[in-house]
């Protein structure tokens, strides 16, 4: 269903001598103005951002919690335990926006199997879609919690292959067993936007 929102072509008399349409505008700010800000004290305090947060990318690990896709193509693949995942199909780099940010190579081995030697992204030119992510068919790539990525040089902004390891490390022992919500509990939601009243 859609709602039309209908204006008028000109305001009355009334409307132009008063500013009603200002005072409707400005009656949002008036209403927050006396309002506790929702800010922090940033870098002192830092919030814990939800599950499923866009941040620096990872790759998760064979470690026994592949997904039937991966089981079913291992026997091409030459995988070490604890190493990333990925089979170099290259689906993230074809459902990219940008996708000269990747550089993915990988090469025979001598029983036939393929393996990855290397996998870099340039987070400088990523727009932290999540699209490379949504198309990884064998659930490498991941999008962790990670969020400060300032370095002193353009280098710090490429992530190769041990990086992106241990970002998925990391990020799954903090939390891979949350629940997937938005945020991680009621009192951060409730500090950022106040009690919400549920309707319905």
């Amino acid at each position: 269903m859609i709602k039309k929102v209908l204006r008028k072509p000109f305001l009355n008399i009334f409307e132009t001598v008063f500013f009603i349409d200002f005072i409707i505008g400005l009656s949002t700010t008036l209403k927050n103005l006396l309002r506790k800000p929702f800010t922090t004290n940033y870098p002192i305090e830092k919030l814990k951002p939800p599950i499923r947060y866009r941040g620096a990318h990872g790759h998760f690990v064979w470690d026994g919690t592949e997904p039937p896709s991966l089981k079913a193509i291992e026997k091409f693949m030459s995988f070490e335990r604890g190493k990333s995942r990925c089979v170099a199909c290259y689906m993230c780099q074809t459902a990219c926006p940008m996708p000269t940010l990747f550089r993915i190579e990988a090469i025979q081995m001598p029983d036939g199997t393929k393996k990855v030697v290397r996998f870099d992204m340039n987070l400088l030119n990523c727009l932290f879609c999540g699209l490379c992510v949504d198309a990884c068919p064998v659930g490498c790539l991941t999008m962790t919690d990670l969020y400060e990525l300032a370095g002193y040089s353009r280098r710090s902004g490429v992530l190769n292959t041990s990086n992106l390891e241990q970002n998925a490390i990391d990020w799954k022992q903090r939390r891979g067993k949350e629940k997937d919500r938005i945020w991680a509990d009621d009192e951060m939601r409730e500090r950022l936007w106040g009690k919400i009243k549920w309707s319905g």
